[in-house]
């Protein structure tokens, strides 16, 4: 397995795309276009690949005034449990601190939030339902 940041010409986007609608926003019509939301066209896009191309799981991260925000991070099911998700997010840091980020945000889903706690995320707020899908999710940082 490799990490690679791609762009959205990249022929492994569609792919990663594709599992961000899985694990994300399956059954909803909408989903492409919830993908493309705002951090979409700028953000780095990192993906995890076999050696035979498949793509087996994704993050994102933004930076904006030395702030990293970390979003849609998704592993196929059957790759999840297996470290894929601690490898993008330790990539994903290492990328921030090239960056000389100073805080890094994200928003775990509940059953997430333990992962990114051990990551050295800590919980700010309260528990809240995502505005895309109803999910509930935990706003996290990271300093």
């Amino acid at each position: 397995m490799k990490l690679v940041y791609i762009d959205r010409e990249h022929e492994f986007y569609a792919k990663a795309k594709k599992i961000r609608k899985i694990c994300f926003f399956q059954g909803l019509s909408d989903a492409d276009k919830l993908i493309d939301d705002n951090f979409e066209q700028h953000g780095y896009h990192l993906v995890c690949i076999e050696e035979n191309g498949v793509v087996l799981g994704t993050g994102r991260l933004n930076i904006e005034n030395f702030k990293g925000i970390i979003s849609q991070m998704a592993i196929l099911p059957k790759y999840q449990k297996l470290g894929i998700g601690k490898s993008i997010l330790t990539q994903l840091l290492k990328k921030c601190k090239e960056n000389q980020v100073e805080t890094i945000e994200l928003n775990a889903r509940e059953a997430a939030i333990d992962f990114y706690g051990k990551m050295g995320f800590e919980v700010v707020g309260t528990k809240y339902p995502s505005q895309k899908t109803g999910v509930i999710h935990q706003k996290m940082v990271k300093k």
